[in-house]
């Protein structure tokens, strides 16, 4: 059996997938939870990112990342892909990014045979697909770091899988729906397509995770999966920050709105945005807004509007705030046109009674650029225009 010492010098296992199998059997550094918890809370307040119950969410996350692999569902825009960084981060783990789509088949999953023209002339090679090639990399990087000469500090190589559900994964997902069932006996991920003998399976380490995302919202745009295939992952639900933390979560996403105009646009940047009179003023409105929408009276989820769609207002604010005039509500033409520009179309799965209430919302407001935009939608909802 080789040594991990002797595997060091194959990184990344490019001549030989099998000696990937001894280094894939190393499992996580650490099953320390409340350390683990705190570290994910720790880059959570880093990245301006509010969850909902944080402390028991990012337990139930850690909790499901120790055990295997997960999915983090909920309305679009709260944060669910720049949690599934943070975990990775938490754990001492690199990870990229793929976003599934309709398209997607084994080949993009676990690969295939790719043409390409060699000497003039077309051939067929075989081509990794995402989870192959990430668990390969998972392999290397535990590897590196198991030897003190590389100064490799990360443990694992993770797999994100943003918008899970809008490719059909029982399909797509081939063989690797039996090596993700577990059991006492792990399974080698077939590789019917490559030709040496060296390189026909890859074995999942057992440090390497998938996180997958998953919108619950626009659920008609989306594929379902099987009962199987959902005991494969667990699920972890990321809501909308609770009523009583929309003042925090507006003045994250202040800032969040400030660091973005000072990167983008520097030489427009006015400075201060989050504490400016005039910003602070229509985030009256805005908190207003969420406090009505988001929550019945007994401060339950109603119309789940995530903090990104918030973001995206206060960075259309950001841009036009250097034009607006000196007055406490100068701004507030400026929030009609990003509310009717940003929120309201996002307002097209909500529920007649939804948007009576956001009619009713904005009856009080004077916001008539934000009134025309969401009878425009109703209008185009009922008649299907």
């Amino acid at each position: 059996m080789t040594s991990l010492s002797e595997h060091a010098a194959l990184f990344y296992f490019d001549d030989d997938y099998e000696a990937a199998r001894q280094p894939s059997k190393l499992q996580l550094e650490s099953a320390d939870i409340a350390s683990l918890v705190a570290e994910a809370k720790r880059l959570a307040v880093q990245r301006n990112l509010l969850l909902p119950d944080a402390d028991s969410l990012l337990e139930r996350c850690i909790v499901a990342l120790l055990g295997g692999h997960i999915i983090l569902q909920g309305p679009p825009g709260t944060g669910k892909t720049t949690l599934a960084f943070i975990l990775a981060e938490a754990f001492n783990a690199t990870a990229q990014l793929e976003t599934a789509t309709a398209d997607w088949s084994t080949y993009d999953v676990i690969g295939g045979l790719h043409p390409t023209a060699k000497g003039g002339v077309e051939t067929l090679v075989p081509w990794l697909g995402h989870v192959p090639r990430a668990a390969l990399e998972c392999a290397s990087v535990a590897v590196r770091h198991a030897d003190p000469e590389e100064n490799e500090p990360h443990q694992a190589h993770w797999l994100i899988i943003d918008e899970f559900s809008r490719a059909e994964i029982d399909k797509a997902i081939g063989p690797l729906y039996t090596v993700l069932g577990g059991g006492e006996n792990d399974v080698p991920l077939p590789l019917w397509f490559e030709h040496e003998e060296n390189k026909k399976e890859v074995w999942l380490p057992k440090r390497f995770r998938i996180i997958a995302t998953m919108n619950s919202v626009d659920t008609n745009y989306v594929y379902t999966f099987s009962q199987g295939l959902s005991r494969r992952f667990q699920f972890v639900y990321v809501g909308v920050p609770a009523k009583e933390q929309v003042d925090r979560e507006l003045e994250q996403a202040r800032i969040s709105a400030e660091m973005w105009m000072a990167k983008t646009y520097p030489a427009a940047h006015a400075g201060a945005f989050a504490k400016d009179s005039r910003v602070l003023h229509a985030s009256t409105t805005l908190a207003d807004m969420l406090r009505t929408l988001r929550y019945d009276d007994n401060g339950r989820p109603g119309w789940p509007l995530g903090t990104a769609q918030v973001v995206d207002v206060y960075r259309q604010l950001a841009l036009r705030l250097p034009a607006a005039g000196g007055d406490v509500d100068s701004l507030t033409p400026a929030l009609d046109l990003a509310l009717a520009d940003r929120v309201v179309p996002q307002a097209g799965n909500l529920t007649k009674a939804q948007l009576d209430a956001f009619d009713e919302w904005l009856s009080r407001q004077d916001l008539p650029r934000t009134s025309l935009a969401l009878q425009h939608l109703r209008l185009a909802s009922s008649t299907g225009y």
